[in-house]
């Protein structure tokens, strides 16, 4: 590895992943001046909560301010542009494109001559189950890339809560090898477990679909999308029994209070003293799945009810 150019940026390895990740470093720290974000996913995994087992390169935001929908969608508004402004100052040599839906930017896209990052807000799921903390990221992240930052980032459950429905509906390779590292040493613990439940109850896809998933193939992403991101050995087969023994796991955690409290926001009609953590009622994106299951018509609310509770129950 080369140390720096003849500007002062350090050249990292000539791969991609490499570039992309040390911009995303230089990134962290602009975002960390606005506390309503904190950062969750594999950059929290991997920069923060471990010692880089493989690299991230994309920056995934929480806001965690609980508002009404158009407060929350106008403020984010807001930050990001802020963000591009602070992004411009600091890196001048980038270039900065944004996205929209609905009329409010919902994910900025950086790009430099060797690296182009990703830096997306979830516009539905805000808030989060467990309060944020503020971490440096990890001595190896640190001394690999000759540089340091500080987040704000969701807590350890919330982080693997949201990581492990990604799995279950992407079923990436990227988010199969962080469910691995869980799986290998805290297990789904009782916070994890806990912070999955209202992430299941707050994905957009039927809740169904995530417990019992329709596996698909992984091999193309495998090889265009991870190989050569991770500082450890990992092959496709493992991450397919990783995939495997993650659906197993997780419905092997749901005790009855769990399974009934799922179905019950199922039926449109939550029984919130069966949460596992308080306030649920409040997330956004709860009071968003509750809205959409009462729009279903009778017939389909029926079959989709009779699915999860037979997967569930039986």
């Amino acid at each position: 590895m080369s140390n720096y150019s003849s500007k002062g940026i350090r050249v990292v390895q000539d791969r991609l992943y490499d570039h992309q990740a040390y911009l995303l470093l230089r990134i962290l720290p602009l975002i960390h001046r606005y506390k309503e974000f904190a950062i969750k996913g594999g950059t929290a995994i991997n920069f923060f909560y471990r010692k880089m087992p493989r690299l991230s390169v994309d920056i995934d935001l929480s806001y965690l301010p609980i508002q009404n929908r158009q407060v929350s969608l106008d403020k984010i508004d807001y930050l990001l542009n802020e963000i591009t402004r602070d992004i411009k100052r600091s890196i001048p040599e980038a270039s900065i494109e944004s996205s929209q839906s609905e009329g409010s930017i919902n994910r900025l896209t950086v790009s430099t001559k060797n690296a182009t990052i990703k830096i997306e807000p979830n516009l539905v799921i805000r808030g989060s189950v467990y309060p944020a903390i503020e971490k440096t990221i990890a001595p190896s992240v640190s001394e690999y890339f000759e540089l340091s930052a500080r987040s704000q980032v969701l807590s350890l459950a919330d982080v693997y809560g949201g990581k492990i429905c990604a799995a279950l509906d992407r079923q990436h390779p990227r988010d199969l090898f962080d469910i691995k590292l869980l799986l290998e040493n805290e297990g789904i613990t009782q916070n994890i477990k806990n912070a999955f439940i209202i992430y299941l109850i707050s994905h957009p896809r039927p809740m169904v679909e995530l417990l019992d998933p329709n596996f698909i193939p992984i091999e193309s992403l495998f090889y265009q999308e991870f190989e050569g991101m991770t500082f450890v050995s990992i092959t496709i087969n493992e991450l397919l029994r990783v995939r495997e023994a993650l659906v197993k796991e997780i419905n092997s955690q749901l005790s009855e209070k769990d399974k009934q409290f799922i179905l019950s926001i199922k039926s449109g009609n939550p029984d919130w003293h069966l949460s596992p953590v308080a306030k649920v009622a409040e997330l956004p994106a709860v009071k968003w799945k509750l809205v959409n299951i009462r729009k279903m018509s009778k017939a389909r609310h029926h079959s989709a009810y009779s699915k999860l509770e037979t997967l569930l129950i039986t």
